[in-house]
């Protein structure tokens, strides 16, 4: 039976729950069907959405044409097409089970985990990993021409929607979701960022700073502390109101690709740190444009990058981490964009920068006959 979601309720304590996209269904996601079947409760199958099957590959089948074929057999008893986060379904489902293959056991959101405890529900961990939908589809593509690289990579940018601000409230930057106590308060990251902020002043003794992406100011804070003073930007409005006292009159609500806020060559060193993955890849051009607009020297970035592309043009997310992280891109691409800005590389601040080795610092600066 295909459920909607306004029908879940009907259904706490009732059944299991499977999840996944299921595109193309093969035989490991048959397996992992009879095993969580074996625990003894009815299965429903949350099926992904078609947009996030595109972040991984162009959708094979549509969402509603997924659930006919797994509501067809015999080990399912209900589906439902999810047109929200997994979490969001658990909440309103609360199943008496969550099972997930065993390749995700350590790895589970902490979401996820928090909600199961809060209701009652039992994680299992099977061992039914057999081969994988995007592998599958990953061997097909070899033998392709880049057209189809090309092609899946415009599919993937026109599916794309932005996360919209209201995502970001005060729940998202000081709650408890996030692994290792992540939150934006200022005593959790003056922990997490250690000497990064001696760092920036030490690597590019900066007059005029902009964190651009700069959540509730912390950044700014700790700068301050080392004497620079720093302006910000965020999407977020509760930023604002989250901010310590002493930098939020220096925060502006706006968009990190706004051409309106700012004016060309308005700060030394433009800073935009853990923003591009939650933007889309149209959104990441224009922003992309819009730093290296603004700086009158140096773009400093970190983001998260696909972990093992098989080519330039390859997307993919991170949504165990954060469900607003949409895009995750070849660094490679990303560099390709400050290029054709006129940008240049600079290998050696971004090794001083990268202190802490993790591999996802990028540092250009603007030619003098730019400035």
């Amino acid at each position: 039976m295909i459920l909607e979601f306004d029908e879940l309720k009907e259904y706490r304590g009732r059944v299991a729950m499977v999840d996944g996209a299921f595109d193309p269904l093969h035989h490991g996601h048959i397996e992992y069907f009879r095993q969580a079947r074996a625990l003894g409760m009815p299965l429903l199958c949350n099926i992904a959405s078609d947009s996030y099957v595109a972040t991984k590959h162009p959708p094979l089948l549509g969402g509603a044409e997924r659930a006919l074929v797994i509501d067809a057999l015999s080990v399912i008893d209900y589906t439902m097409v999810s047109h929200c986060d997994t979490g969001t379904v658990l909440r309103e489902l609360r199943p008496t089970h969550y099972i997930k293959g065993k390749d995700w056991q350590g790895r589970l959101p902490s979401e996820q985990d928090r909600i199961c405890v809060e209701h009652g529900i039992e994680i299992v961990f099977l061992d039914t990993v057999l081969d994988s939908s995007t592998e599958l589809l990953r061997r097909y593509q070899l033998g392709r021409d880049a057209d189809g690289e090309v092609c899946d990579f415009e599919q993937l940018v026109s599916s794309q929607a932005p996360v919209q601000a209201s995502h970001y409230d005060a729940e998202y930057f000081v709650s408890d979701w996030r692994e290792g106590d992540n939150d934006y308060t200022i005593e959790a990251r003056r922990k997490i960022e250690g000497r990064h902020p001696e760092v920036v002043k030490e690597v590019f003794q900066p007059e005029s700073v902009l964190d651009v992406g700069c959540g509730p100011g912390v950044l700014l804070y700790l700068l301050q502390e080392q004497g620079i003073m720093a302006d910000g930007v965020d999407f977020s409005p509760s930023c604002r109101d989250l901010a310590p006292p002493e930098v939020r009159e220096r925060i502006i609500v706006g968009t990190t690709a706004d051409p309106e806020l700012f004016a060309d060559n308005t700060y030394q060193l433009v800073i935009c740190r853990e923003v591009m993955e939650h933007l889309t890849v149209l959104q990441v051009r224009e922003t992309v444009r819009n730093l290296c607009r603004i700086s009158s020297r140096y773009v400093y970035v970190t983001t998260r990058f696909h972990p093992d592309p098989n080519g330039l043009l390859d997307v993919t997310t991170q949504f165990e981490v954060d469900p607003s992280h949409i895009t995750l891109l070849n660094k490679d691409f990303l560099r390709v964009l400050f290029v054709l800005e006129g940008f240049r590389r600079c290998q050696d601040l971004e090794s001083k920068i990268d202190w802490m080795g993790k591999g996802r610092v990028l540092v250009y600066e603007k030619p003098e006959n730019q400035r």
